[in-house]
């Protein structure tokens, strides 16, 4: 090998050390538990027939959830819903306390908290 190709090969083996480092450190510090808010809407799914929701549809939820950072920084590119089954339910009252499987997020992600921590939902008879 002559003088000016092995500097060449040197210094695209030192470019190529120098990516894979910032590539292993960024997966390192990505990988790290965070946490974040969301406001995330409230939508009810399969409300029974001859009933409907009497009661005025809830704000956002304050919803705080906990994983690694990758998939934290990844939640605002798609949206994240929480949608209560009515479907056993009958008419009057409910009080709903969204759960983890609610929310519909990546298995990773744990919902650590969630303002208000109950919906009351009032199901009335079609006239």
């Amino acid at each position: 090998m002559t003088q000016p190709k092995a500097q060449e090969w040197s210094k695209g083996v030192k470019a190529l050390s120098v990516l894979l480092a910032v590539l292993i450190w960024s997966s390192v510090i990505l990988e790290r538990p965070a946490e974040m808010k969301l406001n995330v809407p409230v939508s009810f799914q399969r409300v029974p027939a001859g009933l409907w929701v009497d009661s005025p549809p809830p704000g956002d939820l304050q919803v705080i959830v906990s994983g690694p950072q990758i998939l934290l920084l990844l939640l605002p590119l798609r949206p994240v819903s929480c949608e209560i089954d009515l479907s056993t339910t009958g008419s009057g009252e409910l009080v709903v306390t969204p759960t983890q499987g609610s929310f519909g997020l990546d298995p990773e992600l744990k919902v650590v908290r969630v303002y208000p921590e109950s919906i009351t939902v009032v199901l009335a008879q079609r006239k």
